[in-house]
């Protein structure tokens, strides 16, 4: 039977993928799980579709175990499997979507530059981090200006997006990149950025 993967990281439905990596870390130190029961609860919400099948799931193990561990007088109280199918609705279309989702990651968007670069900035402005880094990385592939004012400001976004996403790795390579631009000013900024997104709790 599965188990709860969220119980076992003790992480929220709503984690992000920087959440759950360090709460494997703290689990790690717990020792209330095996390593293999960590590891599997980490695949699993690190894998789209089989986090979609745990948020349909873990509502109801509860229900599960105790008719699993219960005597038989259990089946003379109402049966749940009515109530429970409905947990199940649109899970199917759920999971093609989140493959669609997974292929359009890799996709150029058909859209004006200038409209890549002002989705990109709401949506980290809104915390809305993958689809910034999506709007964002496409716009930086498209523009042919690299020191165009706009085309640095993408990128002063992206970094950020990188590092609340926990892409430490390229977060910091953006930014060092940066260091070396022929604008006195975006040097000054990447200079001063540059040691905290190298630090594991920092923020931009």
């Amino acid at each position: 039977m599965i188990n709860n993967p969220y119980e076992i990281l003790g992480v929220s439905q709503a984690a992000s993928k920087a959440e759950i990596s360090k709460a494997v870390a703290m689990a790690m130190k717990r020792k209330q799980y095996s390593v293999h029961q960590i590891a599997k609860a980490q695949k699993m919400l690190m894998n789209p579709e089989e986090r979609i099948i745990a948020d349909y799931l873990c509502p109801i193990l509860p229900t599960i175990k105790h008719f699993k561990y219960s005597d038989l007088s259990a089946l003379h109280e109402p049966m749940p499997t009515l109530i429970l199918l409905s947990e199940f609705d649109g899970l199917e279309q759920a999971i093609a979507q989140a493959k669609l989702e997974e292929l359009l990651e890799f996709e150029p968007l058909p859209m004006p530059l200038s409209k890549l670069f002002t989705e990109g900035r709401i949506a980290c402005k809104q915390g809305y981090y993958p689809k910034a880094i999506k709007y964002l990385e496409d716009y930086c592939r498209s523009c042919t200006d690299h020191n165009s004012k706009d085309r640095i400001q993408a990128q002063i976004w992206l970094i950020k997006a990188y590092h609340m996403l926990g892409q430490s790795q390229r977060a910091i390579a953006l930014c060092q990149l940066l260091t070396s631009n022929a604008n006195p000013q975006v040097q000054a900024w990447a200079n001063k950025i540059l040691p905290f997104v190298s630090k594991e709790n920092s923020r931009v």
